[in-house]
């Protein structure tokens, strides 16, 4: 007879127990010598005038003939239940031990890179030095009812008071909205400024959708974007095949600014369904015919943004009013369909794994856009 070893979590031994007194369970299953050995040694200590087993005899099953069941190779089309792996986990640790973590501190962040360069023609637009003339200032002015002057003193204040925090961990090298980290910082301030203004939460999204729709128009009258996708959206009955040209122009134009590194349009999983094939008939089928599901998603990346520091500061914060550029401009141009209603979320990945679950360095911010066709 083989006594168990001692346990100091009677989880442990009361999962192993109930492991072995499971006819169903699956590597006894598989196994059907250790059944046989099971069911015989049950037997021969069965009383005749009695249904029950004898917990003494059931014990005695070799725990090394359990361990070896457990690790024998399985059906090639059997995989390993819930159960089996807790098993395999708590057997790895009570014999080799699982290693452990602790509460670990926050790790060091990467170095930051050299910032890069804003640059014309979408610069003016996005943000100024003076914040007095970009699209976010007059729209935050247009929405609250505030002079601008009084507007662009309480963001120049409160970028002043958080600039030393910022330039720890992303050292501009000029004091201008075209370095890439100036102007993240200087976002940071007009949304801040904008979240004391604006308490609604619809409202907030009428001013961040307002940015979009107001950006995406000027690219459209300055003639940032070609003749024919120019053409396109100046129509409001296109198809969503006929808007694909559209959206990559407008992720350039963003690229060609620095605002980004890059950008990915589609799911980085699915070739066929990325970049120029974002979209298909069968999609325009399900936008426009009254027989379809009436909605279709579309998946966006982009890399590095200049609005990151900013917009994780301020989730971090615990609010989702953050500085986006990209989201809303892209959510006015699907609405260029006509007939149909655009909703997006967005989120921020960490490409690297990390085992400190404290630990999250996100160089991404990943949209998910809904088009549906309006009832």
């Amino acid at each position: 007879m083989v006594i168990l070893p001692t346990m100091k979590e009677p989880c442990l031994l009361l999962l192993i127990i109930a492991t072995l007194f499971s006819n169903g369970m699956a590597f006894v299953g598989r196994n059907p010598s250790l059944l046989a050995y099971k069911q015989t040694s049950l037997s021969s200590h069965r009383d005749e005038s009695s249904s029950e087993v004898d917990r003494r005899s059931f014990l005695s099953v070799p725990l090394s003939s359990v361990i070896l069941a457990a690790g024998l190779p399985s059906n090639a089309n059997a995989a390993k239940g819930a159960a089996e792996y807790d098993l395999e986990y708590y057997m790895r640790d009570l014999f080799m031990g699982n290693k452990k973590e602790g509460n670990l501190p926050v790790s060091s962040a990467p170095p930051a890179a050299p910032p890069r360069t804003l640059r014309e023609p979408l610069l003016p637009l996005l943000l100024d030095d003076e914040v007095q003339s970009s699209i976010p200032i007059q729209e935050l002015s247009r929405t609250t009812k505030i002079p601008i002057g009084s507007l662009a003193e309480q963001v120049t204040a409160f970028r002043t008071k958080v600039a030393p925090a910022f330039q720890a961990s992303h050292p501009w090298q000029k004091e201008s909205v075209s370095d890439e980290y100036y102007f993240d910082l200087t976002c940071y301030a007009l949304w801040k400024v904008a979240s004391t203004k604006i308490q609604d939460y619809s409202v907030r999204d009428k001013f961040v959708r307002s940015i979009g729709s107001k950006l995406l128009n000027e690219m459209v009258q300055r003639e940032f974007l070609s003749e024919q996708s120019i053409a396109v959206l100046n129509k409001n009955d296109n198809k969503l095949t006929d808007l694909i040209p559209c959206v990559v122009e407008v992720l350039d134009l963003f690229q060609s600014t620095s605002y980004c590194s890059s950008y990915r349009l589609g799911d980085k999983n699915d070739e066929e369904r990325s970049g120029l094939k974002v979209f298909d008939e069968l999609d325009d089928d399900e936008i426009s015919s009254p027989n379809g599901a009436g909605s279709v998603n579309c998946l966006v990346s982009i890399f590095d943004p200049a609005t990151l520091g900013g917009a994780l500061q301020i989730t971090g914060e615990g609010s989702r009013f953050s500085p986006d550029f990209v989201g809303p401009t892209l959510a006015a141009l699907f609405e260029r369909l006509g007939n149909c209603t655009v909703n997006f979320e967005s989120y921020f990945v960490d490409p690297v794994y990390r085992p400190n679950p404290k630990d999250f360095f996100p160089n991404e911010r990943f949209y998910q856009f809904t088009i549906a066709r309006k009832s």
